[in-house]
């Protein structure tokens, strides 16, 4: 009788660093997955769908994916981890639930947006480390209890916290606010440089304008920030990483760098810089928006046609402005300033902006 041995998918514990390395790493990733169908077709529809049924259907699909984001991010730390198909589905279960994603009401669910990002960052730390000390502990249990206990320990964990976690955006919030009563210039500058070093960080810049109804000048500056943090990772990232996300890049879905910006904090220096020129561009242009519009950059176009609204004068000309504003200007700026940091900076080279796939 010939004898066979039992195998169990064994997972490897990884240290403390590469612990936080995946679960960044699937944010990054996730972030771009979510985000980048309203990204490239949101705006687009928006102009063409009246009347057309199909078209409305697609826009309230890619609108819907983006609430999706929590638990695309929660399978994807799953898979770096090396985690069956059962506890992925755990995983992303737990995030989708904990992350503010979901939000439960007398009437039963309703999908909340996309959530808090840093909220979901904590909920998948914790979900993951769950199963990470219960995997292969239960015995002939494991797939009745894990089901029942990650999602339910770690999700009910996330709704607490959510609360506190979103407080971090309020608090921000009300220092942006305070930048606005300052002179407009000075107030320009300001935003714009705050708005380049959140950007790539899971804290979510249009919370931040929503929550403060922040409009007009500071939008714009607000906008200007987004352009500087895209345009930075854009000349840092061109000759080190692929096509796609290079092209991901200059839709403007930086978000996805949020694991390469965590480990190379040194990228603040050229995002200030960028800053600083994008709060002088809006300040002399006179580039406005609205509190919806202030996260956006020149994603969709959103930006530059909330503040070609928004310009009075010529059209021919404020259009002509409106390119040098947000596409130009920015673009040769950031080229130089890149240059610039990797002469005088030891430590800052093209190899830092390395964004390593997911691995199959």
């Amino acid at each position: 009788m010939v004898k066979t041995k039992s195998t169990k998918i064994k997972t490897t514990k990884p240290n403390g660093r590469q612990f936080f390395a995946n679960i960044l790493q699937a944010v990054g990733a996730g972030v771009v997955i979510a985000l980048i169908p309203n990204a490239l077709l949101g705006e687009l529809l928006k102009f063409f769908k009246e009347g057309n049924e199909l078209l409305e259907t697609i826009y309230q699909l890619v609108v819907l994916i983006q609430s999706f984001m929590a638990f695309i991010i929660g399978v994807l730390a799953a898979h770096q981890f090396k985690f069956n198909g059962a506890g992925a589905t755990m995983i992303g279960v737990s995030t989708m639930l904990g992350s503010g994603a979901v939000k439960i009401t007398p009437d039963g669910f309703i999908l909340n947006g996309i959530g808090d990002i840093i909220n979901t960052i904590l909920v998948v730390i914790i979900a993951c480390f769950l199963y990470l000390i219960l995997q292969n502990k239960l015995g002939s249990l494991e797939m009745i209890l894990l089901p029942v206990i990650i999602p339910v320990v770690s999700g009910i964990i996330g709704l607490y916290t959510l609360g506190y976690v979103s407080n971090v955006t309020k608090g921000l919030g009300h220092i942006v606010h305070s930048f606005t009563e300052l002179n407009p210039l000075l107030m320009s500058v300001l935003i714009c440089v705050t708005y380049s070093l959140l950007m790539v960080t899971p804290i979510s810049v249009v919370a931040i304008a929503t929550a403060i109804s922040l409009s007009g000048l500071g939008s714009g500056a607000a906008n200007m920030g987004i352009v500087a943090a895209c345009v930075t990772f854009l000349f840092g990232s061109i000759r080190v990483n692929g096509a796609g996300v290079n092209l991901v890049l200059i839709i403007g879905a930086a978000k996805m760098m949020i694991p390469v910006y965590f480990r190379h904090l040194i990228i603040a220096i050229p995002l200030t810089i960028n800053g600083i020129i994008g709060g002088l561009i809006a300040y002399f242009i006179g580039i406005e928006g609205t509190p919806m519009s202030a996260g956006f950059g020149y994603t969709g176009l959103v930006g530059p046609i909330n503040a070609f609204n928004r310009m009075s004068g010529d059209p021919t000309m404020n259009i002509i402005l409106l390119i040098f504003g947000y596409f130009i200007i920015p673009f040769v700026a950031a080229f130089f300033v890149h240059e610039l940091c990797k002469k005088f900076i030891g430590k800052y080279t093209d190899d830092i902006y390395s964004f390593e796939i997911p691995k199959q």
